[in-house]
């Protein structure tokens, strides 16, 4: 584990915080994320995150801020009704998101043009409460070259592209990297070139692992021990002194159970040498053990395969990879899971939770492309000290389970549903 990436991956808490007025020794119950981009010339794009820190739902949120000059709407915002009044911008709730849960966010944006001086935002406000105001993450790398902003490019007459475009394509998603990758050392030492050059971080999956995912929809990885342990040193290599996000091998532990007691031993003893090898050869990587999700294993279950797969050695842990649940279901046994480990080792650890699909929560029924499902808040790194660490979108909205298409697969009319919630 090493503390030189959080000068850049861990941003600190905005130093001026806050509270709701005629109660200064109050805690505010909300913090805030605010961020801006595609600027062009008079306008840019908003996005906002809005936590619940206090400890009951807030129903029929409003959320307002004020600018130093009038703005006004370009184009319909998502997540939110939004109205404009001179400088002052007030979103409340679309139906997508009637009530927020303790620890559970909403997120919205909007495309604003302005004339002038560039407008600056005052304080954000839930319910007339000011919020703690969190610093947005300017770093996570958006690949140009991903499925979805390919599509983008290649269909411009599209109505859907007006959407996916700032809604799904220029967000900072996760690459994966497997058996199909070709060359393992020239694609992962690629892409991390690509994101450094841009002077961004890239968030980087490693799938690979022999005896991936039981056989079902996404089998296959490494044809053994041996082959994997030289593709994930090529992997660790490739990235070398350059500061990347990895979240290692998606499902791998959970599904210990379709293994036998060799394959258990063999499997565990497969992630301890790829922890090593990112710390000796990729020294400034951020490595998250995948742990499945809430609805999985027993927090201390969870520990327990943790620890024993070389976790006091890593980052963290990442949660929600592929899946679909709430963030209040998921921060919750994500603190849990940490304090099972420091019951367990002495150390309890941070944690990363895939948001990109579940801003509607599970089906209930199917886990395989399930439809009505919807996008969850946007990437993004939280203060120091926060849990989660940060919210990814580890799986890229969109792409199939492999019940839709093959796993993998970018549809852009899944991607579309999934801004909308249907």
């Amino acid at each position: 584990m090493h503390t030189l990436r959080h000068s850049l991956l861990r941003p600190a808490m905005a130093t001026l915080v806050l509270v709701a007025s005629g109660a200064a020794s109050a805690a505010p119950t909300c913090a805030a994320t605010y961020a801006t981009r595609d600027d062009w010339n008079g306008g840019f794009v908003v996005d906002i995150v809005v936590t619940n820190t206090g400890s009951s739902t807030v129903s029929g949120w409003q959320v307002a801020w004020d600018y130093g000059n009038p703005v006004a709407l370009v184009n319909a915002p998502w997540g939110a009704r939004v109205a404009v009044t001179g400088s002052r911008v007030t979103a409340t709730d679309d139906g997508s998101s009637p009530a927020i849960a303790p620890g559970a966010s909403a997120s919205f944006g909007m495309p604003l043009s302005y004339t002038g001086a560039r407008p600056v935002p005052g304080r954000i406000t839930v319910q007339g409460v000011n919020c703690v105001v969190q610093a947005p993450n300017p770093n996570l790398y958006s690949d140009p070259q991903s499925a979805a902003a390919q599509w983008v490019r290649d269909n411009p007459g599209d109505g859907r592209a007006a959407g996916i475009g700032p809604r799904i394509a220029s967000q900072p998603a996760a690459k994966w990297f497997g058996g199909w990758s070709g060359d393992i050392g020239s694609a992962v030492g690629n892409h991390v070139a690509a994101a450094a050059a841009a002077g961004r971080v890239p968030v980087l999956v490693a799938y690979n692992i022999p005896a991936r995912d039981c056989g079902q929809h996404s089998a296959g990885g490494a044809g053994s021990a041996a082959a994997y342990r030289d593709w994930i040193h090529a992997f660790a290599n490739a990235i070398g002194t350059r500061e990347t996000v990895v979240v290692l091998e998606p499902d791998a532990l959970p599904q210990l159970d379709c293994l036998d007691a060799p394959g258990k031993a063999t499997r565990l003893q497969l992630f301890r040498h790829a922890v090593a090898q990112f710390n000796e050869r990729a020294p400034r990587t951020a490595l998250y053990i995948d742990i499945g999700n809430s609805d999985w294993l027993e927090p201390a279950e969870a520990a327990a395969r943790l620890a024993d797969a070389g976790i006091a050695s890593a980052e963290g842990f990442a949660l929600n990879v592929s899946n679909y649940r709430t963030d209040g279901e998921s921060n919750p046994y994500g603190i849990a899971v940490s304090e099972a480990l420091r019951q367990r080792t002495g150390s309890g650890k941070p944690f990363v939770v895939d948001t990109s699909r579940n801003g509607a929560g599970p089906d209930g029924r199917e886990w395989c492309d399930p439809p009505g499902r919807r996008i969850g808040v946007p990437p993004r790194v939280n203060a120091v000290g926060s849990q989660p660490a940060m919210t990814l979108w580890v799986k890229a909205p969109g792409e199939a389970d492999g019940c839709a298409a093959a796993a993998g697969t970018f549809l852009p009319e899944m991607a579309y549903k999934m801004i909308h919630g249907y």
